[in-house]
């Protein structure tokens, strides 16, 4: 570090960690603090910076560690409610299995942690190389090759700026990839602070340049598409574990009660429906395609609301199902009302312990420990749904099933596969008892819409239920969490040619870039001189 930097030496350098994990959970819903974002980031910065100077993989491996478990604690902490109800264990196992999670779930962090020290350990790195080029390139790698269960992206920490957020036009790791260079650039600043005002001109000009970019992207002209009028069902169904599928009491008062929020729909809407859309799991367990299987879900009394909510209506209906067609798939579902025909469109993504069980064929005790997980099979790619509005035109959508929307590549899939003019998003986050989870689970679908170019709708069983337009701005007003309630959308669709950078170029040419600028600098730079090769210099 320079001899004049501002920025002050800390004792212990773990300990920026702390407030870097609060900050973490500020930038995020239910804050969505975008400063908090970048304070995260520079304070990231800041401690990666003294990991290289100490050169130290212990102090690197509990620094990966300890930032996993704190931005667990303070951001994620709703995942201890989906363990419990999951598992169905007691506390001490459901702590067990939490902390567990919480060690491993941001190990991402470790490929900029060791990354920095490995290429600083060998070669002797500029700072203004170091972050500018060697940092921001491994945040996007870490974006690139580290799945997660519940995926969260560097660029997540700033989709809540109306005119930053504009970035993901090129992609999420690139909102991450240009916000850690920015935030790069201002630490940059405060490390060249004895020079004066003019050094900080050539660090601001290409801060000037993205918000330039992001400007034009925010006054962008969008083919538009029909408006259609949506009636979106929040029935607040709780979620149910396999011994209520026996509840023949529970099951009728469920099925009656989505039947009378979705006639209730019908009958107060201001404007002829186009689409009546219930959320996933609105009915669970079953489903309305029938089998002689003995595993069939199929039920004759989810058949009759279906079909006479469609009919009293005059207007088609989205739902999800549970369908048993060679295993077990969660279904998004379209019912067309003249011909009382369906169209399916099976889940492709599917939630590890929730839908199934990863590695239970090798280990099947994991089954005693999480015996709510479905046996759910992801389905095939398919093309987009469709159904016809009042006016008489033709309208289509990419379907989503919950977990589904966290993929900006499988998005982008679907999308480029059979191009359509907004997103559906069926969702059920009831498991998780958190409106954090929730909140944080549609701001995913706000980045789904600036990438795709394309409104996402999201309707959720117990909330919450709202829609982004083309820029990721609301669209409608929050229908209470927790509670029964009905959203009425006039939605502008998009023309279905509508395409944005994500979706014509993907992630591929950034990921290159990234590589290519780290072996740049690594080959550029000279080798790293040990010390007693420092010490011996000194004295010739």
């Amino acid at each position: 570090m320079r001899k004049h930097s501002k920025i002050p030496e800390i004792k212990y350098p773990i300990l920026i960690l702390f407030p870097v994990s609060v900050f973490f959970a500020l930038a995020l819903e239910p804050f969505g603090l975008t400063s908090a974002g970048f304070l995260c980031i520079f304070l990231l910065l800041h401690f990666t910076k003294q990991l290289t100077v100490s050169s130290s993989w212990k102090k690197t491996f509990i620094g990966t560690i300890l930032f996993s478990s704190l931005v667990t604690l303070t951001s994620f902490y709703w995942i201890w409610n989906a363990i419990r109800n999951i598992s169905s264990q007691g506390v001490l196992v459901s702590a067990f299995l939490f902390l567990v999670y919480a060690l491993l779930s941001f190990y991402k962090i470790g490929i900029v942690f060791f990354g920095s020290v490995f290429l600083t350990k060998h070669r002797a790195i500029k700072d203004s190389h170091l972050f500018l080029f060697v940092l921001p390139s491994l945040f996007l790698i870490s974006d690139w090759i580290c799945p997660m269960v519940f995926p969260v992206y560097w660029g997540d920490l700033f989709r809540n700026q109306i005119l930053w957020r504009q970035m993901a036009r090129f992609g999420i790791e690139v909102l991450g990839f240009v916000s850690v260079v920015s935030a790069s650039l201002l630490y940059l600043m405060l490390l060249k602070s004895a020079k004066g005002v003019k050094s900080y001109l050539p660090f601001l000009f290409p801060i000037f340049c993205f918000f330039s970019m992001n400007l034009y992207f925010l006054a962008e002209t969008i083919p538009q598409g029909p408006t259609i009028h949506l009636a979106l069902l929040q029935p607040n169904t709780t979620y149910a574990k396999k011994e209520i599928q026996e509840n023949q009491d529970w099951m009728t008062k469920t099925i009656q009660s989505v039947y009378d929020i979705g006639l209730e729909a019908i009958q107060n809407s201001p404007k002829p429906i186009d689409l009546l859309v219930m959320p996933e799991s609105s009915i669970p367990f079953l489903g309305t395609l029938d089998s002689k299987d003995p595993n069939s879900t199929y039920s004759k009394s989810f058949v009759d609301i279906t079909t006479s909510l469609v009919q009293i209506g005059k207007t088609p209906l989205a739902f999800n199902e549970l369908v048993w067609d060679q295993g077990s798939r969660n279904s998004f579902t379209v019912l067309h009302p003249l011909s009382l025909s369906s169209e399916r469109r099976y889940k492709q993504v599917l939630l590890p312990f929730g839908e199934y069980l990863p590695g239970e064929t090798e280990f099947p005790w994991l089954r005693t420990i999480f015996p709510e997980t479905s046996r759910h099979i992801p389905g095939k790619l398919t093309d987009a749904l469709g159904f016809q509005t009042k006016t008489g035109e033709t309208v289509t959508f990419s379907p989503l099933i919950c977990y589904e929307v966290l993929y900006p590549e499988f998005v982008r899939k679907i999308v480029n596969h059979s191009p359509s003019e907004f997103i559906l998003n069926l969702t059920n986050d009831s498991w998780f008892e958190s409106l954090t989870e929730t909140k944080q689970h549609a701001g995913a679908g706000r980045l789904r819409s600036i990438e795709s170019g394309r409104p996402v709708v999201r309707v959720a069983v117990t909330g919450l239920t709202i829609a982004f337009d083309p820029w990721g701005r609301e669209m409608m007003g929050d229908l209470q969490t927790f509670q029964k309630a009905i959203g009425y959308l006039d939605l502008p669709t998009v023309t279905k040619e509508r395409t944005t950078p994500y979706l014509q170029f993907g992630p591929s040419p950034w990921r290159i870039m990234a590589l290519f600028l780290i072996f740049f600098v690594f080959f550029r730079s000279p080798p790293q001189l040990v010390p007693h090769k420092k010490k011996n210099e000194i004295e010739i």
